[in-house]
């Protein structure tokens, strides 16, 4: 008697693959109608839902050796000028870094990517931007993009 509980046992452990397909193939419709609604609801969300772009950068300061072709053009400015510190103060890492995120962060460079940006042009013709509204379209794009130093002990800039 205990062999047959045993047999029992291992054959309730199985599973039966005939039977499966069998409860599987009885249920074919209610799959098949599962499988096309959730399809067709992925593909209206899809072409439906807005699109959000984000892009983030860590812009870190250059090197001694980033700045040597620039520093060789221009030589011939340190026989032209009495104070040599005047240029080093402009070719300092931290000061060109400075001045990148200040140019960065100016309207007029915003403006002049927002206008000429193809991506930009088509979002603009989408969204049906007119003489009247355009300069509102690229205030409002304006103010998404923006540069930060957030540490200064860091030589580090996060555009966002």
């Amino acid at each position: 008697m205990s062999d047959i509980q045993a047999v029992n046992n291992s054959s309730n452990d199985e599973i039966d693959l005939v039977e499966l397909v069998k409860t599987l193939w009885q249920g074919k419709v209610t799959i098949v109608v599962c499988t096309v609604v959730f399809t067709m609801c992925a593909i209206i969300y899809a072409l439906t839902a807005q699109q959000w772009w984000t892009s983030k950068a860590v812009i870190t300061a250059g090197q001694y050796q980033n700045t040597a072709n620039i520093r060789s053009q221009i030589t011939n400015l340190y026989a032209v000028i009495d104070d040599s510190s005047k240029i080093n103060n402009v070719l300092d890492s931290e000061t060109l870094l400075h001045d990148y995120v200040t140019e960065f962060n100016a309207f007029d460079n915003k403006k002049a990517f927002i206008e000429n940006n193809e991506i930009m042009k088509q979002y603009a013709d989408k969204a049906e931007v007119t003489d009247e509204n355009k300069a509102r379209f690229i205030t409002n794009w304006a103010k998404r993009i923006s540069a930060s130093q957030p540490d200064k002990k860091i030589s580090r800039m996060f555009i966002s």
